[in-house]
Parts: C-alpha cells; sequence; structure tokens
C-alpha cells in the first residue's frame, strides 16, 4: 500500500482513534466509546491507512480487530503522546487560582445518597462561581484522564496515585423497617416472627452469612438478594427483612430501626481523594477543605459512635 499524495497529512484525532481501536479490540467497541458512528469510525480509519499507505489493523474474525505491527507502533505512540498531554493538562489546572470554572466529583451512590447532600450544596453556596458536577457511581474514574477533580470512595486500597484523607473506619449494623418493627408490636416480637436476611448477591458480608445471627433466627427465610447496595436499603425500607447496612445509612435515615450492632472489625473507610497535580487548584483546594471539615463532624455516624 502506498501513500496517498492527495491526501491530508494525518491528524492527532485520527491517531486517537487507532489507539481506541487497539484498546477495545472491536471496531463496534470503539465506536461506542468514542461516540461516533461505527461507519464514521471505519472510514476515518480508512482514511488513516490511505494517507500512511500501510496496512494499520486486520480482522481475524467477525467483529474482532487485530493492530498490525505497524498499528501496534503507532498506537504505543498514540497512547505516550495521550499520556503527555493528560499531564500536562493536569499540571496547567494545577495552577488555577481562580475559584471559578467546573469541578467534577465522582462519589460513591451511597455517600451521595445519604451522607453528602448537604455538604455538596452548602459548598455550592458558598462558591456559586465553581459548577459542581456530582458524578455518583461505584465506576472508578480515571483521574489522570481527568474524568473527575476529586473522588469520595469506601474502599480499604485507595489508589496510589492519589493524595487525600480517610475518615473511617465505616461502621456497620442489622436493620429494619421501623414500621415494620412498630407494627410487629416491637424489637423483641418481630425477631420472634422469624423476618427474612437479606443478602448481598454473590458476596458473604451479609445478613444471611453471621453465625451468631443465623443461630438466633434459625427459621428465617434468606430467598431475596440484590447486588446493589441502594438496592438492598430500599427493600430494607420497604419492610423486606433485615440487612446489614452502613450506619452512615442507617443512623441518618428514620425509615430504619437498628437491632443488632455489628463487631465485626471493617477496614474500610471514606476517603477523599484527588491527584498530586489538582490539589492547588483553587476550587479543588477549598472542596477538599470544604469536605474534609464535613467529613470529620460526620464521624460519629460513618463509624456508629453515635447509633
Amino acid at each position: 500500500m502506498r501513500p496517498d499524495p492527495a491526501a491530508e497529512a494525518p491528524s492527532w484525532d485520527d491517531l486517537r482513534l487507532l489507539l481506541a481501536v487497539g484498546q477495545a479490540g472491536s471496531l463496534r467497541k470503539a465506536a461506542a466509546r468514542l461516540g461516533l458512528g461505527h461507519a464514521t469510525l471505519s472510514r476515518r480509519l480508512a482514511r488513516l491507512e490511505a494517507q500512511l499507505g500501510v496496512r494499520l489493523f486486520d480482522r481475524p474474525s467477525a467483529g474482532a480487530v487485530v493492530l498490525t505491527p505497524a498499528g501496534d507502533e503507532l498506537a504505543a505512540s498514540a497512547a505516550q503522546m495521550d499520556d503527555t498531554a493528560a499531564a500536562a493538562l493536569r499540571r496547567v489546572a494545577g495552577r488555577d487560582l481562580a475559584l471559578t470554572g467546573t469541578l467534577r466529583i465522582s462519589v460513591n451512590p451511597l455517600l451521595g445518597t445519604h451522607l453528602l447532600a448537604p455538604a455538596f450544596d452548602a459548598f455550592s453556596r458558598a462558591y456559586p462561581d465553581v459548577m459542581v458536577e456530582v458524578m455518583a457511581d461505584y465506576t472508578p474514574v480515571d483521574l489522570d484522564r481527568r474524568e473527575a477533580d476529586v473522588v469520595l470512595r469506601v474502599t480499604d486500597t485507595p489508589p496510589e496515585m492519589l493524595v487525600g484523607q480517610r475518615f473511617g473506619p465505616i461502621g456497620y449494623g442489622f436493620y429494619a423497617s421501623r414500621d415494620g418493627v412498630a407494627q410487629a408490636g416491637g424489637v423483641d416480637a418481630y425477631l420472634a416472627s422469624q423476618p427474612p436476611l437479606l443478602g448481598y448477591s454473590g458476596r458473604r458480608d451479609n445478613a444471611v452469612h453471621v453465625p451468631w445471627l443465623r443461630a438466633r433466627l434459625p427459621d428465617a427465610p434468606a430467598s431475596l438478594t440484590a447486588g446493589d447496595p441502594l438496592q438492598i436499603t430500599a427493600l430494607v425500607r420497604a419492610g423486606a427483612g433485615i440487612a446489614r447496612l452502613p450506619c452512615m445509612v442507617g443512623e441518618t435515615d428514620t425509615a430504619f430501626t437498628r437491632l443488632f450492632p455489628d463487631v465485626t472489625e471493617h477496614a474500610y473507610g471514606v476517603w477523599l481523594l484527588t491527584h498530586t497535580d489538582l490539589r492547588k487548584t483553587a476550587r479543588v483546594r477549598a472542596f477538599m477543605d470544604h469536605m474534609s471539615a464535613a467529613l470529620k463532624a460526620l464521624l460519629p455516624v460513618i463509624t456508629g459512635e453515635d447509633g
């Protein structure tokens, strides 16, 4: 394949497309990740091959894409360029001394829903020129790529490249619906009814597998599980049974009654983290200071000591 002398020089954007295809291993997956149509991506890659005069990828099977040696070499160079550009953008953002601009916060949904909404609101009122974008999900974000500026996570192993503080340890308890307990005539009567034990799908850190609780409620059914902690919380609120919940959920919602504390030692904490290149950015620093003070005030709720 010879280069097309009439074609324009390859653009950096097209090199990024090749990198995405190599990482995804599929044109359709890469197109979805990039927000492009499959036909558009195919056309731009064909143009890149024509510009360079070399085949960049093969299709060994339907849907699959494998980079050729030339494609691998070009994608590796594109990855290095992408890393360099991302690092430069972080360093430039780190010099931003104005309390303006967009601040992207990635937060564990349980934290965002049950604990930190008032703190987000207070920060937004204190710094109205900062546009706060709260992204509540469990999916890890890449701060190297500026997918977020600050993360708030429940974990025992925070990423090494991030800096911040731990607040915890997180306390847990076994909770039921307050209305359900009241309708049964109190805690003793509720437990005597052998209420269901709710579990987290595919995990053993739940009410179903606690030996002393199983001994206390030997006839309690355990046929309902859910994978999402927010769904478990909703089931407890609806009166579906007993579940292990973080105290920061159970103690901040009047819909729940704590039946037993969980005496298991937990290494999990709430981590407030940012990238080292961003910690001097004015809006990041202001948010880290604000949220640190809020989390310190919430420590009794996080640990369950006020329950």
